[in-house]
C-alpha cells in the first residue's frame, strides 16, 4: 500500500483507554472499572495500560434495557396560572 492510500484510511479502533470508554459509554471512569471487575466488559492489559475491546463496549450497550419515559404533565402557561391566583 503506498503512503497516500494508508493516510486516507479509516481505522476503526479495536482497543480503547479506560477514559476513551467512559467517554464512548457516557459513564465515569470508576464505573468502567467496576464493569470490567464484574465481567461486564472485555479488558486487555498492553505494557501496564489497561485497553478495552470496543465490540465488548458495544454489546454491553446493546444489553441495558430500553428506557421508559412518562409522558410529559399537561401544564398551563405560567401566565395563565399567575392569572389564577391573583383572581382568586
Amino acid at each position: 500500500m503506498r503512503a497516500s492510500t494508508v493516510a486516507r484510511m479509516e481505522v476503526n479502533p479495536i482497543l480503547v483507554s479506560v477514559p476513551q470508554a467512559a467517554q464512548m459509554l457516557g459513564r465515569g471512569i470508576s464505573t468502567i472499572y467496576d464493569l470490567i471487575a464484574r465481567g461486564e466488559i472485555e479488558a486487555k492489559k498492553s505494557d501496564g495500560r489497561t485497553l478495552l475491546m470496543v465490540e465488548s463496549l458495544q454489546a454491553y450497550a446493546r444489553r441495558l434495557p430500553r428506557a421508559t419515559v412518562a409522558p410529559p404533565r399537561e401544564r398551563r402557561p405560567q401566565r395563565l396560572r399567575q392569572a389564577e391566583t391573583t383572581t382568586a
